[in-house]
């Protein structure tokens, strides 16, 4: 077969000029230390990339000082928070925020569809007034489309260091802490995802820290989804985050940050009937942050000061156009070796006037904690919201632990509907639990006074929920690691005495999971290999309310999840299927849940 003449053509020239005899070369006058010069030339520039990289491994070696976390270490019982670090984050089989709190019994996430969708966390059956979020240490407010509940699934992972999920009887309040590069030596993470229906994820993001003090990160974030086969449901979400701090000192800081978030998510018709399950939403959230920090000693103990000045803001062509909230507020802590003392307090230029929390911790002994917190709430309309939390923990000999929470008060869920009125409620939580190397079980016994629960208005065909009754909660954590590199995990939780609309009778979350490093292949632990199975399963229940006030049947079901990742130093690769049985239903009657649907990417975090 012959060659095409472009690949003739560039041989010849190849072979004439390898062979080019002496009388054929240009007389080129040159100085006679050429070779000289040239040979130093390059033997500077080796020995400046081999310094170069040795100094990004000695600055990587060099810790500076982050911006502190907002707000002092309180002090609460063991069992009461749960806390993600990087790792965990990273490991996690979550592709966002509200996935990451599948795993906290009493949550049902409500899903409208596959990825790109809405993921709503319904904590204990009380809808979308059920989750409070906090972004380093501000408030994050609902507004726009979705005034009632934020939505955590609209907000990258990348962006995050931390998260931190404290429960109490009827609530649950999520803590979001961005990423804090604490390292001389620059840092840069990239990621890039595929899956079906068109599915493309990016990411890039860059860290530096200097010597001064003065602290830069910058990041952006792309997801885009086609609409399915039907030809609805399609999203794109683009998100920034650009942050800019100055920390002189270990105990003064002032940062500011923005994070904004471009939302596109497209009309979802019922498959059958073409009925809108979800109407479009085509806007922008805007999230900026000023903070100053000052702290009275660099070890966490003594006193510290937060003071924050943020501003939240919506922006549509649609309904409603245009939204923006003022935050002004701070955190004055005291953290002593046994006890703790908080006291917060915002003001927002809409719907809450005030907003105020003091916490209090004692931890006397190893064996004995305990917390209380109060709040004070004031809302339009002369609403006001006024409740307790206690707490209280004894761990036991041989690994038993025990404990007990209570809240009292009223509470209003939902400010920015000017008729939702406050809710009187008791509520009580008995916990007790083992902990062994071996076994981790977490059980609980909670009674709920009764709810007025909101339907998340993402929803359309839900428009809402039955008042919730009297309802008493068995939850249940359980973790059994027989071997090292396996473990077996679930979590479950089942209303008894009382059955409320939009979370199942029963529900559980169950993982196994093998994960190594092969350390006697890789001692230096570079290598790591995950793989876990995943099952999810509800009995069938009623999944809200439709206009005329009929139930919708929720059906049961049970969906198996696949997932592997694969980890060389700081390189990640992953690949996610999920509806193994392509299972026709989904957690919320009508929305469907991408059958086989897979995703597959990786991940690289490395210093410059």
């Amino acid at each position: 077969m012959r060659a095409p003449i472009l690949f003739r053509l560039i041989g010849a020239l190849a072979i004439g000029v390898a062979t080019r005899s002496p009388a054929q070369e240009p007389v080129v006058n040159r100085p006679p230390d050429t070779t000289k010069v040239d040979s130093l030339r390059r033997r500077r520039d080796t020995v400046s990339a081999t310094d170069r990289l040795l100094q990004v491994q000695k600055d990587q070696r060099i810790q500076l000082q982050p911006m502190p976390l907002p707000g002092g270490s309180t002090i609460q019982p063991a069992g009461t928070r749960i806390v993600l670090d990087r790792d965990s984050i990273e490991w996690a089989a979550a592709q966002d925020v509200g996935e990451l709190l599948a795993r906290v019994p009493g949550v049902y996430l409500e899903r409208g569809g596959w990825i790109g969708s809405p993921v709503l966390p319904n904590y204990l059956g009380h809808g979308a007034g059920s989750v409070e979020y906090v972004l380093d240490g501000q408030p994050m407010l609902a507004i726009g489309p979705d005034s009632l509940a934020f939505d955590p699934s609209t907000f990258p992972l990348g962006f995050l260091d931390r998260v931190e999920v404290e429960t109490s009887p009827g609530m649950m309040r999520v803590f979001l802490f961005t990423r804090r590069h604490d390292r001389q030596a620059p840092r840069t993470k990239i990621g890039a995802g595929q899956g079906d229906r068109g599915l493309a994820r990016y990411f890039a993001e860059f860290e530096r820290r200097y010597p001064s003090g003065i602290g830069v990160a910058v990041a952006a974030d792309y997801f885009g989804l086609n609409p399915s086969s039907g030809g609805t449901g399609g999203s794109t979400m683009p998100s920034g985050w650009l942050q800019l701090n100055y920390v002189p000192s270990p105990r003064f800081g002032v940062q500011g940050q923005i994070i904004t978030r471009d939302i596109t998510q497209n009309l979802l018709l019922a498959d059958v009937t073409h009925d809108t399950l979800s109407r479009q939403v085509r806007g922008g959230r805007t999230d900026a942050q000023l903070r100053g920090s000052w702290r009275a000693r660099p070890d966490g103990l003594g006193a510290s000061v937060d003071m924050f000045a943020a501003h939240t803001a919506w922006s549509s062509d649609s309904a409603p156009g245009h939204e923006g909230i003022g935050e002004y507020g701070g955190i004055a802590a005291l953290r002593r070796a046994t006890w703790s003392a908080q006291l917060s307090g915002w003001h927002y230029t809409r719907w809450t006037s005030l907003d105020s929390r003091l916490d209090l911790g004692w931890a006397p002994t190893d064996w004995v904690s305990g917390s209380v917190q109060l709040v004070a709430q004031r809302h339009d309309g002369d609403r006001r919201g006024q409740w307790v939390t206690g707490r209280m923990g004894v761990k036991l000999p041989y690994g038993f632990r025990i404990g007990g929470a209570i809240s009292d008060g009223h509470r209003v869920q939902s400010p920015s509907l000017s008729d939702d009125l406050p809710q009187r409620f008791t509520d009580g939580q008995v916990t007790a639990g083992f902990d062994s190397r071996l076994l981790t079980i977490d059980a609980g016994y909670a009674r709920d006074d009764g709810w007025r629960p909101k339907a998340f208005p993402e929803f359309v065909a839900i428009t809402g929920y039955t008042p919730l009754p009297r309802t008493d909660w068995i939850t249940l954590h359980a973790r059994l690691a027989p071997v090292g590199w396996f473990t077996l995990e679930t979590v479950y939780e089942e209303p008894r005495a009382g059955l409320p609309d939009g979370t199942p009778p029963q529900h559980a979350l169950s993982t196994a999971t093998v994960r190594s490093r092969f350390l006697r292949n890789f001692p230096s632990g570079i290598f790591g290999l995950k793989l876990q199975g995943v099952v999810e399963t509800w009995s069938p229940g009623i999944g809200g309310r439709a206009a005329d006030g009929t139930a919708i049947a929720l059906p049961g079901a049970t969906f198996f999840r696949s997932i592997i990742e694969l980890q060389i130093g700081p390189f990640f690769a992953y690949y996610d299927r999920v509806n193994l049985q392509a299972v026709k239903t989904g957690s919320v009657p009508g929305y469907l849940i991408q059958p086989l649907g897979s995703t597959f990417g990786i991940r690289w975090e490395f210093s410059n």
